[in-house]
C-alpha cells in the first residue's frame, strides 16, 4: 500500500519537474531540436573571425536564421526549443552571431523559456 503511494507520488513529483522548464539532468539535450549535420564537437571549433562560409562548412545550415534590427548582426541559430512532446525543460542554446561575414559572438548556454 505504502510503495504504491509512494510511486504515485513520485510519478506525480516527476510530472511536475517536467513542466516547469526545469534542466534535465540525465538528459540535457531533452527539449532541444538541434539543425541537420550539428555536432557539438564542430560547434567547439568556431572561434570569432571565423567566416560564415567555414560555419557552414562545419556546421551545415541553421535552423533559424534572422538579422538582429538593432545592431544589424546576422544571427544562425543551430538549436531551437521544443523538442520533447510530454514535457516542457530548459533546452541548449547553441547561436552564432555574424558582423560583415565573420563571427563575433557565439552562444553556448541553457535557456529556461
Amino acid at each position: 500500500m505504502w510503495f504504491s503511494v509512494a510511486l504515485i507520488c513520485a510519478a506525480f513529483l516527476f510530472w511536475c519537474y517536467a513542466h516547469i522548464e526545469a534542466y534535465c539532468f540525465f538528459y540535457p539535450g531533452i527539449d532541444t531540436q538541434y539543425a541537420a549535420g550539428y555536432s557539438e564537437q564542430a560547434f567547439s571549433q568556431i572561434t570569432t573571425g571565423t567566416t560564415m562560409q567555414v560555419v557552414q562548412e562545419k556546421l551545415g545550415a541553421p535552423l533559424y536564421a534572422q538579422t538582429n534590427r538593432q545592431n544589424g548582426r546576422l544571427e544562425w541559430y543551430y538549436t531551437l526549443d521544443g523538442k520533447c512532446k510530454w514535457g516542457d525543460w530548459a533546452w541548449l542554446v547553441r547561436a552564432v552571431y555574424f558582423a560583415d561575414g565573420r563571427v563575433v559572438e557565439l552562444h553556448k548556454r541553457v535557456a529556461y523559456d
